[in-house]
């Protein structure tokens, strides 16, 4: 998949966070997003403001709330928008 339309194709960093909870909540039920996540450069639309700023395996910080992920034949892509990107790490 190729973004466009100035999209960054993005994989999103696992990262592991200690849960204190109160209370149980059951499987599949499910919390906000993270504020803020952290991910991984794939491609960059040649649209964007960070064409010649960043390449592949660059890591971002993004507003993790506007991450998208779409599936289309069989295949599974995550996207986040440009103005979206906050700080490069």
């Amino acid at each position: 998949m190729t973004p466009l339309n100035r999209s960054l194709l993005v994989n999103i960093v696992e990262q592991e966070e200690e849960k204190q909870t109160a209370f149980y909540l059951p499987d599949d039920v499910v919390t906000n997003k993270n504020q803020f996540e952290v991910v991984e450069v794939i491609d960059i639309s040649s649209e964007s403001k960070f064409y010649d700023k960043l390449k592949a395996g660059d890591k971002l910080v993004v507003e993790g709330h506007m991450l998208r992920n779409i599936s289309v034949f069989g295949s599974a892509a995550t996207l986040i928008e440009e103005n979206y990107v906050l700080a490069k790490l």
